[in-house]
């Protein structure tokens, strides 16, 4: 009689599939046609403001990440989330049958629901259904609002090169350290907050009775819009960097260290390409100006100058990384 009961029970908490783009996979089309075949009654076709207790979301399609569904119920609360693995390819066949697996988890987890309370108070489940509650977590860790579904962690380890007149040898290329963290309850767009750090080769300068190692420690804090397209993220946004220039002077047998700080603020944009899961290589331009710069002559009759910082400069590298939710 199980199989009985849980077609009995299954149209007490009725499943709204929300409407999405036809080239999903699966697509809202598929979801609703999969679960009408295996769980009739289920499926609420009314609309938003029928009071259905479950609405499934589907992401939309060209996220980078792997396809996944939540059902939220009728205070927006997450009661179930699962990833499912990406398929083959994109055809008809591979995404109807991403469709049915949809299809057979919110059936199991209905039943898991709706039946042990029907039993437990020894009543026809056709008459007294108890109200939903959640699910037990099949995993450690199960998110509990959409926003924690989407947002994720990106941890990077890039090169850059800093192109200005200015700069030259050792000195224009930098190893960077980035951690960026997503902002809003969507994949496909929002906000992404960044936060980098990294530190230059050397160049070596000579003067009249001298000479000088010039390195440089920078960093930076992005602010940046995203937008999935296909596969590809892209990101645009504003950025402020601050670079620590260090000069170790020689002279005979003494040296001296000086350093100087330069504030910058930057237009920034990249592109996020995955690598497979959780990998993803991302490319970066920066295009900046600094508010102040720095010059160091030499002073010696007949001599220009040694070296000095840019007002205006751009990064651009590449950068390897990881996601992480």
């Amino acid at each position: 009689m199980q199989p009985f009961f849980a077609l009995l029970t299954l149209p007490a908490v009725s499943v709204l599939v929300a409407p999405g783009p036809e080239d999903g996979c699966p697509s809202a089309r598929q979801v609703s046609a999969a679960l009408s075949e295996r769980a009739p009654g289920v499926l609420d076709a009314r609309g938003p403001d029928s009071g259905s207790a479950l609405t499934l979301v589907l992401p939309p399609p060209g996220t980078p990440q792997e396809p996944s569904f939540s059902l939220i119920d009728q205070q927006g609360r997450l009661r179930l989330f699962r990833t499912l693995s990406r398929p083959g390819t994109t055809q008809v066949r591979d995404c109807a049958a991403l469709s049915v697996t949809v299809a057979i988890i919110v059936q199991r987890y209905l039943q898991e629901i709706e039946l042990p309370e029907a039993e437990a108070a020894g009543e026809s489940p056709a008459i007294r259904v108890a109200p939903p509650a959640p699910a037990p977590a099949p995993s450690p860790v199960v998110p509990d609002s959409p926003l924690r579904a989407w947002a994720r962690w990106d941890i990077s380890l890039g090169i850059s090169q800093r192109l200005a007149n200015q700069i030259t040898g050792l000195e224009a290329y930098d190893l960077r350290l980035s951690v960026a963290r997503t902002l809003g309850a969507r994949m496909d767009t929002g906000l992404l907050v960044r936060l980098w750090g990294g530190i230059s080769g050397w160049t070596l300068h000579h003067w009249t009775g001298g000479r000088g190692d010039v390195t440089r420690i920078p960093s930076g804090l992005e602010l940046m819009w995203r937008r999935a397209a296909s596969s590809v993220e892209l990101q645009l946004g504003l950025a402020g960097l601050l670079d620590c220039w260090i000069l170790g002077a020689r002279a005979q047998t003494t040296v001296h260290w000086d350093t100087r700080f330069v504030l910058a603020g930057a237009l920034a944009g990249g592109m996020q390409v995955p690598l497979g899961r959780r990998l993803f290589a991302r490319l970066f331009l920066d295009v900046a100006v600094a508010g102040w710069r720095y010059v160091y002559d030499d002073l010696s009759p007949g001599n220009g100058t040694i070296f000095s910082t840019p007002r205006v400069f751009g990064d651009a590298g590449l950068a390897l990384g990881m996601s992480l939710r």
